[in-house]
């Protein structure tokens, strides 16, 4: 087995350094544009999927609501077209990303245990984002809680495919807690 990525050769520690660095950019903009649309708002989220239309109008809102959601727009329901192109494209480019970083993770000397913990972790957050806007827009409004799931599963695998290789690369050293 080989020594670990502590003792790789500077040139690819700073290579893997900056790819992790530019994936943990890419996922925090992936975040932010989640929560641009919904404020990580259950409420915001099934709106933004369900549209405007399935809203009681019996019910009073304030002044304040009714202002917001003027500024906001009218939401239409994400068509079943919408949906599949947002899923294609996405059911390609998340696994890929996940697989680049777990290759990655492979290479560090973290206990296997973990690390299948890590890639089964990421494999349900994957399904559970993907299935999430179908389930939300044509099975229940409930199913918001997949996006929360999904959402906490990816955020806790991102951070270790980012922080244990970085970790290993810089900090560690062949007798650390990481070590199998």
């Amino acid at each position: 087995m080989s020594s670990g990525m502590w003792s790789l050769p500077i040139s690819n520690k700073i290579f893997f350094t900056f790819f992790l660095s530019i994936m943990t950019v890419a996922i925090g903009l992936g975040f932010l544009n989640y929560y641009e649309r919904t404020a990580f708002s259950p409420q915001k989220t099934i709106r933004y999927y369900c549209g405007d239309e399935e809203k009681e109008l019996d019910v009073p809102q304030s002044v304040e609501e009714n202002k917001a959601k003027l500024e906001e727009g009218l939401f239409f329901a994400k068509s079943y077209r919408e949906l599949l192109e947002v899923t294609h494209t996405h059911i390609f480019s998340i696994p890929i990303v996940i697989f680049i970083l777990s290759r990655i993770l492979a290479m560090t000397h973290t206990r296997e245990g973990l690390k299948i913990t890590i890639y089964g972790v990421s494999f349900m957050g994957i399904i559970l984002n993907l299935a999430a806007p179908w389930l939300i827009r044509y099975v229940c409004n409930h199913f918001v809680v997949t996006f929360t799931i999904s959402n906490i599963f990816l955020i806790l695998s991102f951070g270790a495919y980012i922080f244990i290789p970085i970790y290993e690369m810089w900090f560690k050293r062949e007798h650390d807690s990481f070590a199998e």
